[in-house]
């Protein structure tokens, strides 16, 4: 998701750039930034999309225990995010057939907008994403007010054309809550992108988003699957 979002510049950026310029008096040393380039260090087995390094090293996602008296997994992958933006990313290598079908877990206690996301100013959201051999993915996402089985293009640039989004969940009726989902990805990739299935999976994605409108979000995903997998085994993605 290249943003194209503008921000203020922080007043420790600017004095660094001052001093980067060689205009800083000799008697003070030069600030750190404020804000550092790069990604996070991310849970094991995962990778943070590279595409948002620019946003800088945003840590997001880790992995936990449920904790006593949690109903959800046994084990989760906890999702935090307050005026920041990350992709988490699994290779995976799966052939995508009639019967194929993710299965996940999931308890939204925060949807981090209020708004329709099918607007770029409000395209603030948590999913989880497969991506194709052929560069698209299919992302379901948790809305806070568009209908559940809507589907939509990704607004923001860059992704246009790239990302389609089904809404598995709709409201705040059942927030805080954990809830089994199960989706046939070939059905829902040629009702919502293109009736030509493509051959394979590639990556399975966590997105968190909260970096447009500055807000914040929490969420847990655990017990994904994607079957049929490897030799018509069920495949274990967390």
């Amino acid at each position: 998701m290249i943003i194209g979002t503008q921000f203020t510049m922080p007043l420790s950026i600017c004095v660094a750039a001052f001093v980067v310029a060689g205009f800083a008096p000799e008697t003070q040393p030069a600030p750190v930034p404020a804000i550092k380039p790069g990604l996070a260090v991310p849970p094991d087995g995962w990778a943070y999309l590279p595409e948002l390094a620019v946003f800088g090293p945003a840590d997001i996602f880790r992995v936990a225990p449920a904790a006593r008296g949690d109903r959800g997994p046994k084990k989760q992958m906890l999702v935090q995010t307050r005026k920041n933006v990350g992709i988490l990313t699994r290779d995976v290598d799966l052939p995508l057939t009639a019967a194929t079908t993710l299965r996940w877990r999931w308890k939204v206690d925060q949807i981090p907008s209020t708004l329709p996301e099918t607007a770029a100013a409000q395209h603030d959201y948590f999913s989880i994403a497969v991506k194709f051999e052929n560069g698209r993915d299919l992302t379901y996402m948790w809305s806070s007010s568009l209908a559940e089985g809507v589907g939509f293009d990704c607004p923001l640039p860059g992704w246009t054309g790239r990302e389609y989004h089904v809404v598995v969940r709709s409201g705040t009726r059942n927030v805080g809550q954990w809830l089994a989902e199960s989706r046939n990805v070939a059905a829902d990739y040629a009702k919502y992108v293109d009736a030509k299935s493509p051959g394979r999976i590639v990556q399975v994605w966590f997105i968190a988003n909260t970096i447009i409108q500055q807000g914040e979000g929490k969420a847990s995903f655990g017990d994904i699957v994607i079957a049929p997998g490897p030799k018509g085994k069920p495949f274990t993605v967390f």
